[in-house]
């Protein structure tokens, strides 16, 4: 016996880039889009832009929600959607896959990137010392769902405890780190080789 589960509902705002499953409205049976995944913008008053996959540039004119996708409104008028796959995608050719990124006003600062959370978390806190408050780090990877030019991002709060584990190989002793992220449970975050006294 199959027993109906309810779809998850993941909230979106104005301004949010996602990836979603194509409805079968009609407006996306006449694209050539109904059942596939897209990435869209959330604009205001319920309506998205679909963006070209191949460009990440705006395709066509924006649509309600309800036309892209499975949309809905919530008792206080928020907007969730019940087929949104990925959050926080952008089109770059530029990203390194399972790096840390410092953003500033929602953008990836270019040339500023490690595989360690910790220099990334520094180099933030070094920015707001400066007043560029919008800084923060996030984890990129290559979305799921789309091209390798698209990736998506989970901003890591900067007070995000790190366990670490030591070891000792050929190189000498070392250091890991680990992190825990709203997508990533024990996510690797960096190793320092220790100096040796």
């Amino acid at each position: 016996m199959h027993h109906y589960t309810r779809p998850e509902q993941h909230y979106v705002k104005p301004g949010d880039t996602v990836v979603v499953r194509a409805g079968w409205s009609e407006c996306m049976l006449h694209l050539g889009l109904a059942d596939k995944f897209i990435p869209m913008t959330v604009l205001e008053d319920g309506y998205g832009q679909i963006l070209n996959p191949e460009t990440g540039r705006p395709s066509g004119m924006p649509n309600p929600l309800n036309w892209i996708s499975s949309f809905y409104r919530d008792q206080d008028r928020n907007w969730y959607g019940t087929d949104v796959w990925e959050f926080g995608v952008g089109h770059t050719v530029t990203h390194t896959a399972g790096r840390f990124y410092v953003y500033v006003d929602g953008k990836q600062t270019y040339g500023v990137q490690s595989l360690r959370f910790e220099e990334m978390r520094d180099e933030a806190r070094a920015m707001h010392a400066r007043g560029i408050d919008s800084a923060e780090v996030r984890f990129v990877e290559n979305s799921r769902h789309l091209n390798p030019s698209w990736s998506r991002s989970v901003t890591v709060p900067l007070d995000t405890k790190v366990q670490e584990k030591t070891g000792r190989n050929s190189l000498g002793a070392y250091r890991d780190t680990y992190l825990d992220v709203p997508t990533h449970f024990n996510l690797f975050a960096g190793r320092y080789f220790l100096q040796e006294v």
